[in-house]
C-alpha cells in the first residue's frame, strides 16, 4: 500500500479500499496480515493492520467491521499459545486484552508481528525477522502439501522443463548432434511404407504398368532399399540412444550436484523441519525419475514430433479425404491426454510422498535398532512399516491404474480411426480410385501417426513423474541458505578468541525465546563453564557461537567483529568441538582424526592421538591407525570414541574450543584419561565447556549459570559456592542425588531390613 510497509499480505480490493478510507491523515501502514479464526474461534477470515498510530482489526463480512486500538495506549504485544489455536494479546494498563486469534499454522507470523508491534511502541526500527512460512499458495489460495512447499496446480511446467533443459547448455554440441540424428532417423522411418506401396502396386499388383521381365529386378532394388533403410535406422537409433543416455546422465549429475551442494549449505532450521528419509528420497528417487524423462522422454518427444509432421504431410499428399477421417479421434486423444495429465500428476505426487515416508521410517528404524530391541518394540515397528508399506502399494496401484485406463482409452480411439480407413479406403479401391498399395501405405503411416499420439500418454507418465520430482528437487535448490557470508565478508585467518554477547536474544520459534538478554565478555584463552538445567539455553549459546543460527536481537562479536560479517570458512575452521556423542564417518581411525585437515601427515595424527591419550589403544588394535571404525564408530567403545574426537579437535588446532558433555557416560579410569587429554587441548584456547557433572568444571576460569534463557550468575566455582545462589543449590541437589543413588536396595541392603 505504501513504501513504509514492513510486511504485506494482499488484501481483497474492496477491503483494501475500506481500510484506506478509515485511515487518519498522515497515518502510514506498516503491516497487513490475515488470520483464519474469528473472535468466536470459527474458521473465518479477519485482517490485522498495523499503522504508525493504531492496530486495526477488519472483518470482511461486516458492513463496518473495523475496530482499532491506539498504540499510545498499548504497553506491549505478545502471543499466547492455546490448544489448537493462538492469540495475539496487547497489554493496556494492567490488563491483557485479546486482540486476534489464529490457528497453529499462523503462529510464526503472529509471533513476528507481536515483536514488530513492540519495536514500534518502543520507537525502535521495525525488523520483521525471518521469512514467514507459507501454508497457502499465493496464486490460487489452496493449502500447500507442506510448509513452504510448491503448489502443483500453479507450477509452470513449461518453465520447469526449460529449467531442466537449461542444464544441457554445457553440452550444446552433443545436443545439436542428437537433434540432427533424430531428424535423419525420422526421414529413414518414413521410407519403408513408401517402398511397400511400390512393391504391392508395381511388382505384385495385377494392374502393374511395369513389364513382367523388369519386375524381378525392381523387387531386388526395392527390397535392397528397404534393408538399407532399416540398417541405417538401426545405426542411427544406437547413436541416438547413446547420446541421450550420456546427456540425460550428465544433466542428472549436475542437478544432483546442485541439490547436494544446497543440502550441505542449508542452515539447521531447514533440517529441523524435514525428515531425513524424505530428503534421501529426493536425492535418489526424484532425481532418477528426472533422469528417465531426459533419457527416454526428451529424445522420443523430439523424434516423434518430427515423425508426426512428416507423416501428416505424406498422408495429405496421398489422400486428404482419408486423412481428415483419420484425424477425427485425434482431438479426443489430445483432450484425454490433458485431462489425465492432472490426474497423473496428483497420483504420482501422492506416490512419491508415500515413498519418502517409507524411506524415512526405514532410515529411522535402522538408526535406532538398538533402542527398538532394548524395548522389544519389533512388532510395533512392523505395524508402522506395514501401514506405510500399504500406503505405498495404494499409491503404486492408483498410478498404474490411471496409466492403464489412459492407454486403454487411446487404444480404443486408434481402433476407431483404423476402422474408418479400412471402410472408406476399401470402397475407394472397389471404385478404382485408390490402389491396394496406397491403402497399405496409408494404414502403415496411420499406425506410425497413432504411435506418437499414443506415446503422448507415455510422455504424460514420464513427464508427470519427472515434474513431480523436479518440483521437490528445485524447492530445495531454491531454498535460500539461512546463514551465509555477507557480500564482502571480513577475512579473519587468525582469530584470537575474544567473544562478546551484547543484549543477545534468540528463539528457535518466534514468540518462544530460548536466550534472553545475554551479556557476556570472554577474554582470549579463558575457559567458561556453562551450567544450567536441561533446556536452559547452554547448547543454544554454543550454536550461536558456531553460527549455526544468528541472534534475533543484539550482537555477537569475535575479536570485536560482528560474527555475521566474518567469513564462515575462517570462523568455523578455527572452532573445534568435542560433543557428548561425536559423529564418526565410515573409514579408518586416521581418516576420522584428520577430518578437519585432510592433508595432515601421519606424524601429526600420531602426535594428536598421544595428546588425547588415544595412541596406546589405537596401536593395540590389529590394524592400528588403519582400523575401520564402522558406521558412526560402532566398532569403538565410548571412551575410545571420545579420545579420538579429542584428537580430531587437537589436530584441527582451533582458537575457540567447545566441550559439550565430553566426559559423560564413561567409567572413572576413562574419565581421568579424557580429563588429561582435555587439559592438553584447552591450553591457550578460548574454551566453552558444558557439563551436568558440576565437579568437572572446577578448573574453569568462570562459570555462567543459565536459568530459563537468562544469565542467573557468573563467577568462579569458589565464588558461586560462597554466594549460595543458583549454582550452590544445583551442587547440593547433585550431591543429594548421588547419595540417594548410593543406597543399595538389593537383598543385602541393611536399610531394607530396617524398613521391614
Amino acid at each position: 500500500m505504501n513504501d513504509s510497509m514492513t510486511y504485506e499480505e494482499k488484501m481483497p480490493d474492496e477491503l483494501a479500499e475500506k481500510c484506506r478510507s478509515s485511515l487518519r491523515d498522515g497515518e502510514k501502514i506498516h503491516i497487513t496480515a490475515a488470520t483464519d479464526l474469528s473472535e468466536n474461534l470459527r474458521f473465518e477470515e479477519r485482517w490485522l493492520v498495523v499503522t504508525d498510530q493504531r492496530l486495526l482489526r477488519l472483518n470482511p463480512d461486516s458492513t463496518n467491521g473495523i475496530s482499532s486500538v491506539d498504540l499510545k495506549d498499548i504497553k506491549s504485544a505478545s502471543v499466547e499459545e492455546l490448544v489448537g489455536a493462538g492469540r495475539l494479546n496487547v497489554e493496556m494498563g494492567n490488563e491483557q486484552v485479546e486482540f486476534m486469534q489464529y490457528t497453529p499454522s499462523q503462529r510464526k507470523k503472529f509471533a513476528q508481528i507481536a515483536r514488530s508491534i513492540d519495536q514500534l511502541i518502543k520507537e525502535k526500527p521495525m525488523e520483521f525477522g525471518d521469512k514467514v512460512d507459507k501454508t497457502k499458495c499465493e496464486t490460487c489460495g489452496r493449502l500447500l502439501p507442506e510448509v513452504n512447499g510448491v503448489c502443483a496446480l500453479c507450477t509452470d511446467r513449461l518453465a520447469m522443463l526449460k529449467r531442466i533443459l537449461g542444464y544441457m547448455k554445457p553440452f550444446k554440441r552433443k545436443a545439436i548432434w542428437m537433434v540432427a540424428i533424430s531428424l535423419l532417423f525420422t526421414v529413414a522411418e518414413l521410407g519403408p511404407p513408401f517402398i511397400m506401396k511400390h512393391i504391392l502396386d508395381d511388382v505384385l499388383g495385377i494392374e502393374s504398368q511395369v513389364a513382367a521381365g523388369d519386375k524381378l529386378s525392381l523387387l531386388y532394388w526395392l527390397v535392397g532399399a528397404f534393408a538399407a533403410i532399416r540398417l541405417l535406422s538401426y545405426v542411427l537409433e544406437i547413436f541416438r540412444g547413446r547420446l541421450s543416455v550420456w546427456l540425460g546422465g550428465q544433466v542428472t549429475v549436475a542437478i544432483r550436484d546442485d541439490l547436494y551442494n544446497n543440502l550441505v549449505h542449508l542452515g539447521l532450521r531447514f533440517y529441523n523441519k524435514r525428515q531425513v528419509g524424505s530428503l534421501i528420497s529426493r536425492v535418489t528417487n526424484d532425481a532418477e525419475s528426472m533422469m528417465y524423462f531426459l533419457v527416454d522422454g526428451v529424445p522420443y518427444m523430439l523424434s516423434n514430433a518430427l515423425l508426426l509432421i512428416g507423416i501428416l504431410i505424406l498422408l495429405f499428399m496421398t489422400s486428404w479425404e482419408l486423412t481428415l477421417l483419420v484425424l477425427i479421434p485425434v482431438p479426443l486423444m489430445i483432450m484425454g491426454g490433458w485431462f489425465f495429465w492432472g490426474r497423473l500428476m496428483r497420483v504420482f505426487r501422492t506416490k512419491y510422498h508415500r515413498w519418502g515416508k517409507l524411506v524415512g521410517l526405514t532410515s529411522e528404524m535402522l538408526a535406532s535398532v538398538r533402542v527398538m530391541k532394548a524395548f522389544a518394540q519389533e512388532k510395533r515397528e512392523m505395524r508402522r512399516f506395514d501401514t506405510n508399506n500399504e500406503g505405498v502399494f495404494r499409491g503404486d496401484y492408483e498410478s498404474e491404474k490411471e496409466t492403464f485406463i489412459f492407454f486403454g482409452t487411446l487404444s480404443m480411439l486408434t481402433s476407431t480411426g483404423l476402422i474408418l480407413v479400412w471402410y472408406f479406403g476399401g470402397m475407394d479401391i472397389i471404385e478404382g480410385t485408390f490402389t491396394l498399395g496406397s491403402l497399405m501405405m496409408f494404414i502403415s503411416y496411420l499406425w506410425m501417426l497413432y504411435e506418437p499420439l499414443q506415446w503422448f500418454g507415455e510422455l504424460n507418465t514420464w513427464s508427470s513423474r519427472a515434474m513431480s520430482g523436479a518440483e521437490k528437487i528445485f524447492e530445495i535448490i531454491d531454498t535460500p541458505i539461512e546463514t551465509d557470508d555477507q557480500e564482502n565478508p571480513v577475512a579473519m585467518p587468525n582469530i584470537k578468541g575474544e567473544v562478546v554477547f551484547k543484549d543477545a536474544f534468540f528463539a528457535y520459534e518466534p514468540g518462544k525465546p530460548v536466550l534472553k538478554d545475554i551479556n557476556l565478555e570472554v577474554a582470549s584463552g579463558e575457559m567458561i563453564g556453562l551450567v544450567g538445567k536441561s533446556g536452559a539455553g547452554k547448547s543454544t549459546l554454543i550454536n550461536l557461537l558456531c553460527r549455526f543460527y544468528d541472534v534475533d536481537e543484539g550482537v555477537l562479536t569475535i575479536d570485536g567483529v560482528n560474527i555475521k560479517d566474518i567469513s564462515l570458512e575462517d570462523l568455523r575452521s578455527q572452532i573445534g568441538m568435542v560433543l557428548q556423542e561425536s559423529f564418526f564417518f565410515s573409514g579408518t581411525i586416521a581418516e576420522n582424526i584428520r577430518y578437519g585437515r585432510p592433508k595432515a601427515p601421519l606424524e601429526e595424527i600420531m602426535t594428536a592421538a598421544r595428546a588425547a591419550n588415544a595412541h596406546d589403544f589405537i596401536c593395540a588394535k590389529p590394524d592400528g591407525y588403519d582400523t575401520q571404525v564402522g558406521e558412526n564408530g560402532r566398532e569403538l567403545s565410548g571412551g575410545e570414541r571420545q579420545r579420538i574426537a579429542i584428537a580430531r579437535a587437537i589436530i584441527h588446532n582451533p582458537r575457540i574450543l567447545i566441550l559439550d558433555e565430553a566426559t559423560s557416560s564413561v567409567d572413572t579410569h576413562t574419565e581421568k584419561l579424557i580429563q588429561e587429554a582435555i587439559a592438553n587441548l584447552i591450553k591457550g584456547r578460548t574454551t566453552f565447556a558444558i557439563a551436568h557433572r558440576l565437579s568437572t568444571l572446577r578448573s574453569a576460569d568462570r562459570l555462567v549459570v543459565l536459568d530459563e534463557g537468562k544469565m542467573a550468575e557468573v563467577g568462579s566455582h569458589a565464588e558461586l559456592m560462597k554466594k549460595k545462589g543458583h549454582f550452590y543449590r544445583m551442587v547440593e541437589t547433585q550431591h543429594a542425588t548421588t547419595a540417594i543413588l548410593g543406597v543399595g536396595g538389593g537383598k543385602n541392603d541393611p536399610n531394607k531390613e530396617k524398613k521391614s
